[in-house]
């Protein structure tokens, strides 16, 4: 590609996330900070992957500022949210987006199917942990934690519920369907990507109740890790 090809698209990649940024900004769902981490991250996704790999990030942000604002007075009310907690930071950019930027990043360098399929994975998963979580906490009193299959109160750390779970894998499959569609991964992988990050946010929920993890975005980013491997092996094997 010429440079002055490359140049322009990098140029549009930042606009396009720009005014996702910035609308984000302006509706409470990003802090500056977050803007600015997540303009760079979701540039680097932009540029790798085209018009697809703006749609998958805006799909993340769309399906995550949706499920975290949904019945947010009642979790503020129990104590599960806190109150003006719509707006993401840094660490929440750096947490869901910096894997799958990694990915975009060494795509651009040398590009291959199987980082396309691991980008895309990736991003589900985060979308699929943060929906589920948000979704759990506000329509669902109860959540059970795998280490012990106990059933306790809504937001317990590494808890699960059956109505999180079902509106993060629906979440996950439109980030899997717009991939998809723009021919980032093929419709055979669809399903393995869903079930990648179901399985990934199942590991992140019994190592939050296991094990105690103290900081969420490192679970988060191991989250989207995990995704991404795990939908690349099912493509490697299938």
């Amino acid at each position: 590609m010429e440079p002055l090809q490359l140049v322009l698209k990098l140029g549009l990649s930042f606009l396009a996330n720009l005014g996702l940024g910035l609308a984000g900004f302006y509706a409470h769902a990003f802090e500056r900070s977050g803007l600015i981490a997540g303009l760079v991250l979701g540039t680097l996704i932009t540029y790798a992957f085209g018009p697809g790999g703006f749609l998958i990030v805006l799909a993340f942000v769309g399906f995550g500022s949706l499920a975290t604002r949904a019945r947010l007075e009642h979790k503020v009310a129990l104590g599960i949210s806190p109150p003006g907690g719509t707006a993401r930071d840094w660490r929440n950019a750096l947490a869901n987006l910096s894997v799958p930027a990694l990915g975009a990043l060494l795509h651009s360098f040398r590009p291959q199917p199987i980082l396309a399929i691991f980008t895309t994975a990736a991003i589900a998963t985060s979308t699929f942990d943060v929906v589920a979580t948000e979704i759990g906490k506000g329509f669902s009193s109860t959540c059970v934690t795998l280490r012990d299959l106990k059933t306790r109160e809504a937001g317990a750390p590494g808890g699960i519920s059956a109505v999180g779970t079902a509106a993060g894998a629906v979440a996950g499959l439109g980030v899997a369907l717009v991939a998809n569609g723009f021919q980032l991964v093929g419709a055979a992988m669809v399903p393995f990507i869903v079930v990648s990050a179901l399985l990934a946010s199942a590991s992140e929920s019994l190592l939050k109740s296991a094990v105690g993890v103290r900081s969420s975005h490192a679970a988060n980013i191991t989250n989207a890790l995990l995704g991404g491997l795990i939908a690349a092996l099912f493509a490697q094997n299938f």
